[in-house]
């Protein structure tokens, strides 16, 4: 019974979370399902296992999301995100001499725009609302339909920014856990990287060519908001400050990411002041801190769902059955991670969750641990963002799209893509061992 359970739950999370239920009420009522069904202990299923976890996720990651929220805020207050995004599509949009061309660069444009942010710190579900204004505007500019739009965001937000070496986000930083540097497997990851944006640009370049002949156009929403042209923000090179000290600080001084971020926030701030004002910082300061409440929460309520199911004592075997699976130990990474991720919803969770679980087994299976780590990191990204995902919910939510309007181009760049990344990543660093 705990499988079909386990089951159960899952169907139940997904189902909710497509109706558009609240993922923090979608996870407890798929939590209430596995404990009925499983025939857990009730009280301490749902109010000890489940909120605990809840508890303790959010409070080891909110000072990351803190402070990359506000960093979000400051860069979208001071214009400092639309001058990456003008500066971007300003320099690729003079190389669009066709429709085609077109479409391509503006997908381009965002998705190196998205990615920036997210390497620069900022937590990539902050980053979805600092992006969507100017991303848009890109769009509505290279007649891009609208229902596109979180496909390219996400590719730039929710694969290689998250799994590409030396990334500040949580799923690269927790996976440094097993005893590895944030950059390991560089060129592997790299190469991986660039694969994920050409399968994008391909597919994406592909389906708005199909859509637009059928008449689709950019039509915005009654809710979408346009920066006003004129509003001018800081100089391009200022605005990469920031992100660039961080990366040093991070990779290079190895200090804490956290730590990192909160010095990325300082600098910025100083940097901007004139862009800003005293006013406008505190807004920042204070808006920020509401909105990393958001993410957190949807984090923290998949966290608690999963933490329910891991209880059930069949969850252990099915994790034990799919370790001794006879399959390559290659294939036992990508498989292992790639379904946790799954099912808890998120990559930065399941990481957490499957790599001290498979490390050592994996290890003594002649695995080493860069080879773990960056192949574990690109193969979390796979499978994490069905429509059971928070993060994905939240970015068709933020679009305002119904989720089949919007999720079929989500699916492309962190399905699709992550994939085609990860084989690469893991081929290459099964064919040339010795790169760094």
């Amino acid at each position: 019974m705990g499988y079909i359970a386990v089951l159960i739950g899952f169907a139940v999370l997904v189902t909710l979370c497509m109706l558009n239920v609240h993922i923090i009420i979608a996870s407890f009522a798929a939590a209430v399902s596995v404990t009925v069904l499983a025939g857990l202990p009730f009280t301490e299923s749902l109010v000890t296992v489940y909120f605990t976890r809840f508890g303790t996720i959010t409070g080891t990651m909110l000072p990351m999301f803190l402070f990359g929220a506000i960093l979000a805020k400051i860069y979208s207050g001071s214009g400092a995100a639309a001058t990456i995004a003008d500066t971007i599509c300003n320099a690729l949009f003079k190389h669009a001499h066709t429709e085609k061309s077109k479409y391509t660069l503006g997908f381009l444009s965002v998705i190196i725009a998205s990615a920036i942010l997210c390497y620069g710190g900022i937590n990539a579900a902050v980053a979805l609302i600092a992006i969507y204004p100017i991303a848009i505007g890109i769009f509505d500019r290279a007649g891009i339909p609208k229902r596109f739009v979180m496909g390219a965001i996400c590719g730039g937000a929710f694969t290689f920014a998250l799994s590409g070496p030396g990334s500040p986000q949580p799923t690269n930083v927790v996976a440094m856990a097993i005893g590895t540097g944030s950059t390991c497997g560089f060129v592997a990851g790299i190469i991986g990287c660039l694969t994920e944006i050409g399968v994008m640009l391909l597919v994406f370049t592909k389906m708005c060519t199909k859509a637009t002949a059928n008449g689709e156009i950019f039509i915005p929403g009654p809710k979408d908001t346009f920066r006003q042209e004129g509003q001018g923000g800081p100089q391009f090179l200022l605005t990469m400050t920031p992100i660039i000290v961080l990366l040093i600080v991070f990779n290079v001084l190895k200090v804490n990411i956290s730590l990192s971020i909160l010095l990325s926030v300082i600098l910025s701030v100083i940097l901007f002041f004139p862009k800003l004002g005293k006013a406008q910082v505190m807004a920042a300061i204070n808006e920020g801190a509401v909105t990393a409440l958001v993410p957190m929460a949807a984090i923290g309520g998949v966290n608690g769902f999963a933490a329910v199911v891991q209880s059930v004592p069949e969850y252990q075997a099915m994790i034990d059955g799919l370790l001794h699976v006879d399959f390559p130990p290659v294939l036992l990474l990508i498989l292992s991670v790639g379904l946790i991720c799954m099912m808890t919803g998120g990559s930065t969770t399941g990481t957490q969750i499957a790599l001290p679980i498979i490390t050592p087994v994996l290890t003594t299976l002649g695995l080493s641990l860069p080879f773990i780590h960056r192949v574990g990191t690109f193969a979390a990204t796979m499978l994490d963002s069905l429509p059971n995902s928070g993060a994905v919910i939240m970015a068709v939510n933020q679009a305002d799209l119904k989720m089949r309007e919007g999720y079929p181009p989500v699916f492309v760049s962190t399905v699709l893509a992550t994939t085609c990344g990860t084989t690469v990543v893991a081929l290459i660093m099964t064919l040339f061992p010795s790169l760094p």
